[in-house]
C-alpha cells in the first residue's frame, strides 16, 4: 500500500505550537488570537497579515526544532516492515511565507524538512515537495491513504483516495462520510492494517 503522509498537523502538533508560541507572539505585539481556533481563523490568527507575520518571524526555528508526533516514528516503520510504502507528501516549501524570499529559501526549508526527518528518524521511501494542491502529486504516486490535516487538501483528495484527518480545533469542524478522523499515530495504524 502507498501510504501519503502530510507533515505539519501530521507529524508534528502545529495546533499546540500555534497554541503555545503563536499566542505569546500575538500577546508581545498586541495583536488578536482565537485559542478556540478554526479554519476562519487562521489558525488562530485573527488577522492573515498576523499569521505572515508570526510566520516571517519562526517558520525556520518551527522547521528546526518542532517535536515530532508521540509514536509517528515508530509507527511509520512498522507500516514500512510490513510491506508499505511510505511518501512523505508536504506542501510547506511552496507555503507563501516561503515563496515571497525565493528559491534560496525553498531549498534550505527543504534541506531542513530533510534533516529533521533524519534526526526524528522518520523513514521513507520518497519525498515530495508539493504545491497547496496535493491531488496531482498524490495520484501520480498512485496513494491509497493519504494523512492530513487541512481541511482544503482532505476536500481536493477524498474521492480518490481514502483520507485519514488528523484531529485539530482547525479542522474539527470537518465532517464528511468519506473521510476518517483519527487522534494520533496509534489510530492511523488501526485503520492501515484493517484497510
Amino acid at each position: 500500500m502507498n501510504i501519503g503522509i502530510d507533515i505539519d498537523g501530521v507529524l508534528t502538533d502545529l495546533e499546540n505550537y500555534i497554541l503555545t508560541e503563536g499566542y505569546n507572539f500575538t500577546l508581545k505585539n498586541n495583536l488578536g488570537f482565537n485559542k478556540e481556533m478554526n479554519e476562519n481563523s487562521v489558525y488562530g490568527f485573527l488577522k492573515k497579515e498576523d499569521s505572515h507575520q508570526f510566520w516571517d518571524k519562526y517558520w525556520f526555528e518551527y522547521a528546526k526544532n518542532v517535536s515530532v508526533r508521540s509514536n509517528a516514528a515508530s509507527v511509520i516503520k512498522k507500516l514500512k516492515e510490513e510491506g508499505n510504502k511510505i511518501i512523505i507528501i508536504t506542501a510547506r516549501t511552496y507555503d507563501s511565507q516561503i515563496i515571497k524570499y525565493g528559491l534560496e529559501k525553498q531549498k534550505k526549508m527543504e534541506q531542513l524538512i530533510i534533516t529533521w526527518l533524519e534526526k526524528n528518524q522518520i523513514f521513507y521511501d520518497k519525498i515530495v515537495f508539493s504545491n497547496l494542491y496535493k491531488l496531482k502529486d498524490c495520484l501520480d504516486n498512485q496513494i491509497d491513504i493519504m494523512i492530513e490535516d487541512s481541511v482544503s487538501n482532505i476536500e481536493q483528495l477524498k474521492n480518490d483516495m481514502k483520507v485519514l484527518c488528523f484531529d485539530a480545533k482547525y479542522n474539527r469542524l470537518y465532517k464528511d462520510k468519506k473521510v476518517t478522523r483519527v487522534y494520533s499515530w496509534n489510530d492511523i495504524y488501526k485503520f492501515i492494517i484493517i484497510h
